[in-house]
């Protein structure tokens, strides 16, 4: 009896186990009733139906822009679902959150690799933040010495309109009549021959002057003075930092970190860190608004840092930032800023969701056009030559890059402007290989980046490092329209050297895109699919690429740019809900319409950011975020 009860026990076991493994594979949704996402995660927080939504989820070199859907549910900052709206609306109940979409298109939120938010002046001057003094803009003449006598009449006239001591400050627009562009205009006032100090001396003595085009400036002996108050070391600094200017101090030419120092610095040093941190948020809800959900850009001074960690601490980071850190461009000694990041540690992607650190960066190794490096690819004369910026060791920031990378850290926003600049990027990170036992997946891993690539060309050895090692291109196609200026200089030979994009992508080479602004994003993505540089010409139309490829470069592979492919750049389950929506279907309107596409909504981890007051009106909301003015065109027209 024993034995049979025994036996039919075993029996009873075998039995249950077999049923266990039958029916412990049973979905969730059959022994709850309940969605699986709803069952592990809970009802959703926000759904959007009846939409178009284009995922970006295939990251290959095609014209697939993956699965499309209908709708998609977001949980907990991220997305928890997407598919038909019946099958996301079973992910609600009667505390979701519903938005109608009215069939419009959805894409990622814009992933912008090179953009630098440093304050929006109209912004800062509604909020009652000011710069001291006076501002004359001025429009360039036909040629430099036409130019000299604008600003230099602007200068006398602010000086009858200042106090002695007050600061004036002149600016110089490009004249489009003249065909006159600003990379013409700042070509004149680089060097310092322009107008150097002695010569504004002359004009305003008692007066701080500063003339400033783009990353450039010259300064006269007042405002040289006082830079020196803040900037002990501002000499040695410059005649360091700019060797394509002799005598830089001499001439009283300064550089883009010299602007931002005096702007965060000095005019608005007594300005409180909440006032500076609320304008910075209010420009971040303007970036919002135009589409841009994440963005990176080098951090040049302390109280950058200073208000971005003040916007982060306090969760009121509108949009994410990956900061590059370019500390070493406030002017100190040259041997403290040698040593800057060998003192730190490696801080490569420490932070969270909404600021982290990206990497080490530098305006500084090829700079820009005129001082582009194409060295020995491309002959030009004497002149020209010398003005290009060829890095070397014994540069300051060639020095400061090598110990970064031979430290640990992620070298990135790196200018590589053109071929032979690049060249000797890449010869500097074999050079720290070789010192440190350093192996090509080791470089591979820390996806290092050269910036704008307007003349870097299609040379063989370079794009074969660039390819070898994982260097990834952040390309800036309104500096196609420099074509003008380098043909003038360089001649015919150098056209074959402009942004040839499908040539790098089909070498296998990451390509992404950066606006270096936080508008016109339709018409600067139109500028890679046409090549159209203005006055019926094309250059090198063969490298024309398609509208989803560039979204790709915007998105799915610009995630990778800011390392953060596992949460960003793609509308897939688990990743952040981050997306615009956008009153016209990008995939299928004429490329000449693009630009004239309004983005409605944009989400960053699940909460609107921006929502356009008549689409509020549509889903009986109210307005969120920046507004733009009936006329405004977000996307539209780029003047160079």
């Amino acid at each position: 009896m024993g034995n049979l009860f025994g036996g039919i026990v075993h029996k009873l076991k075998i039995v249950g186990t077999v049923l266990l493994l039958v029916f412990g594979c049973v979905p969730v949704f059959a022994q709850t009733g309940l969605p699986p996402e709803v069952a592990k995660q809970g009802y959703a927080d926000v759904i959007a139906i009846n939409g178009k939504i284009i995922s970006v989820d295939d990251g290959g070199l095609n014209q697939n822009p993956g699965n499309i859907y209908q709708a998609m549910a977001i949980k907990n900052k991220r997305i928890q679902a997407l598919g038909t709206n019946e099958r996301i609306r079973t992910l609600s109940n009667a505390d979701t959150q519903v938005i109608d979409l009215k069939g419009m298109t959805v894409i990622p939120g814009i992933v912008e690799s090179h953009v630098h938010i440093f304050g929006d002046t109209r912004i800062a001057a509604e909020m009652g933040i000011q710069s001291p003094g006076t501002f004359k803009s001025v429009r360039a003449a036909r040629d430099m010495e036409g130019t000299r006598l604008v600003v230099e009449n602007a200068i006398r006239e602010a000086v009858s309109e200042t106090q002695p001591g007050e600061w004036i400050r002149v600016g110089i627009r490009p004249n489009e009549e003249e065909k006159v562009d600003a990379s013409r205009v700042f070509s004149w006032v680089t060097l310092g021959d322009f107008e150097p100090r002695e010569r504004l001396d002359r004009i305003a003595s008692q007066n701080p002057v500063m003339v400033q085009v783009a990353s450039r400036a010259t300064i006269n002996t007042a405002a040289w003075e006082l830079m020196e108050k803040y900037f002990p070391d501002l000499d040695d600094y410059y005649e360091s930092t700019l060797p394509d200017v002799p005598n830089a101090g001499e001439k009283g030419v300064i550089g883009v970190e010299g602007q931002v120092a005096l702007q965060w610095e000095v005019f608005w040093e007594k300005t409180p860190d909440s006032l500076i941190a609320e304008m910075m948020r209010r420009t971040l809800q303007k970036a919002a608004a135009h589409g841009i959900t994440t963005f990176s850009s080098r951090l040049t001074h302390p109280r950058l840092m200073d208000t971005y960690a003040l916007l982060n601490r306090e969760n009121q980071m509108p949009i994410r930032f990956a900061a590059l850190m370019e500390g070493h461009r406030r002017p100190r000694d040259q041997e403290t800023v040698r040593q800057t990041y060998l003192m730190t540690g490696n801080l490569t992607n420490v932070g969270n969701d909404y600021f982290w650190i990206g990497g080490v960066a530098t305006e500084l190794w090829d700079s820009s056009f005129p001082q582009g490096c194409l060295g020995p690819d491309v002959p030009a004369p004497a002149a020209i030559k010398r003005r290009e910026m060829c890095p070397q060791p014994g540069m300051l920031y060639y020095d400061t890059l090598r110990n970064a990378l031979a430290s640990g850290w992620r070298l990135a926003g790196i200018h590589g402007v053109a071929s032979h600049g690049v060249r000797i990027f890449i010869n500097m990170v074999e050079s720290v290989m070789k010192e440190k036992g350093l192996t090509v997946d080791d470089i591979r891993a820390r996806r290092l980046t050269v910036e704008h690539a307007e003349a870097l060309g299609q040379r063989p050895d370079v794009l074969e490092g660039l390819k070898k090692y994982g260097i990834i291109i952040s390309v800036h196609p309104p500096r196609m329209f420099r074509t003008w200026d380098y043909e003038a200089d360089y001649g015919p030979a150098v056209l074959p050297f402009i942004e040839p994009v499908k040539t790098w992508l089909n070498y296998g080479i990451r390509v992404v895109g950066q606006m270096e602004r936080t508008t016109n994003v339709g018409y600067i993505w139109t500028i890679l699919m046409t090549r159209d540089i203005g006055e019926g010409r094309k250059i090198n139309p063969q490298e024309a690429i398609d509208r989803v490829t560039v979204l790709k470069m915007w998105t799915k592979w610009a995630a990778e740019y800011v390392m953060k492919e596992n949460d960003l750049g793609s509308l897939e389950a688990g990743k952040l809900a981050d997306f615009l929506v956008l009153d016209k279907d990008y995939l299928t309107i004429p490329i000449a319409e693009i630009p004239n596409i309004r983005p409605q909504m944009t989400v960053v981890g699940g909460k609107i950011e921006f929502l356009d007051g008549g689409y509020a009106t549509q889903l009986n909301m109210q307005p969120v975020g920046f507004q733009f003015e009936a006329d405004y065109k977000p996307w539209g027209p780029y003047v160079p």
